[in-house]
């Protein structure tokens, strides 16, 4: 087996133990300090709220097709096709994109209400 692998292989593990907070991470530590393998930092897994680039922008323009809506008719439209999202959070990133649209001039907003032109 090439060191190459060894290296990956115990990278992968050292990953897969912090990522699941599982036991033996001194161990395997150890085992890449002995060889000489930089240990990057772990990042945490993905969150399973983040939705693909340009999903939330697709959303509200399909849903503004339909007509006006307030902040909070949007909100609920996201919140019934994205449940993983917590109420608050939705609130917060429709907010931002419609922000994000009415700069673009995709959007508009009269009082209350958001329309696409």
């Amino acid at each position: 087996m090439q060191d190459r692998t060894i290296d990956s292989a115990l990278l992968a593990l050292r990953k897969q133990i912090i990522r699941n907070k599982g036991e033996g991470l001194e161990h395997v530590e150890e085992l890449l300090r002995m060889r000489g393998v930089h240990m990057p930092r772990v990042l945490p897994p993905k969150r399973k709220d983040v939705a693909p680039r340009g999903m939330m922008t697709a959303m509200l323009l399909e849903a503004l097709r339909d007509g006006p809506m307030t902040l909070r008719e949007a909100t609920a439209y996201v919140a019934k096709r994205r449940p993983e999202l917590e109420p608050d959070f939705a609130y917060g990133r429709t907010l931002r994109v419609l922000v994000k649209l009415k700069a673009k001039g995709l959007v508009q907003r009269e009082g209350r209400l958001w329309l696409a032109p």
